[in-house]
């Protein structure tokens, strides 16, 4: 009853063991935004899965990014998808908060405080009177912070469907707001 097409880039270049351990995990989440979506997909209507993956190359790193949707013709349909890998470009290893910060758990908890600040001012509170108030989906936890990217200015926060609601929202949390928790092997990720 679907189809689904995940289109992604892949590295190319440089040491080929690098490339290969890379491109491999870039392989393995290509295969598995399909394997999310597929299983759970409705039986009874017809649907699709579409999604990009781009790379994003910056000092020490390289980036994997995907977006798309699952849709069907159901209730609160389409689902928006993201995910991503980041990676040390001298290793090929990836870079998680447990290697990024010197302490995972004040680099969490940093991550928690930005977005508290950093989110009201990029997307506009409830309509509904009173303070915007935040719950479990910011708490300073892995599973709330496991889709980012470093960019120039600094580390990119992709938050899924539904996490704050619709759409796939988006905030940056400036370097400078995290530099004294990046480890001195990660340094260079800042500029």
């Amino acid at each position: 009853m679907g189809r689904w097409e995940v289109r992604y880039e892949r590295i190319s270049g440089g040491d080929p063991s690098i490339a290969d351990a890379i491109n491999g995990v870039i392989d393995a989440e290509a295969r598995g935004q399909v394997a999310t979506y597929e299983p759970s997909a409705t039986k009874t209507n017809r649907w699709t899965l579409n999604i990009d993956g781009r790379i994003a190359k910056r000092p020490v790193t390289i980036s994997a990014l995907y977006t798309g949707e699952y849709n069907t013709a159901l209730p609160n349909m389409p689902f928006y998808a993201v995910a991503t890998r980041v990676f040390d470009c001298r290793s090929g290893i990836l870079i998680t908060w447990d290697n990024l910060f010197t302490d995972k758990k004040a680099g969490l908890a940093r991550l928690s405080e930005q977005t508290r600040q950093i989110l009201p001012t990029v997307y506009a509170p409830p309509a509904r009177p009173g303070r915007w108030q935040f719950g479990s989906e910011v708490a300073p936890v892995d599973a709330n912070y496991r889709y980012w990217i470093p960019t120039a200015e600094g580390i990119e926060l992709h938050f899924p469907d539904w996490q704050f609601g619709r759409g796939l929202p988006v905030i940056t949390v400036p370097w400078p707001a995290v530099a004294d928790l990046i480890a001195p092997e990660f340094q260079a990720i800042t500029g």
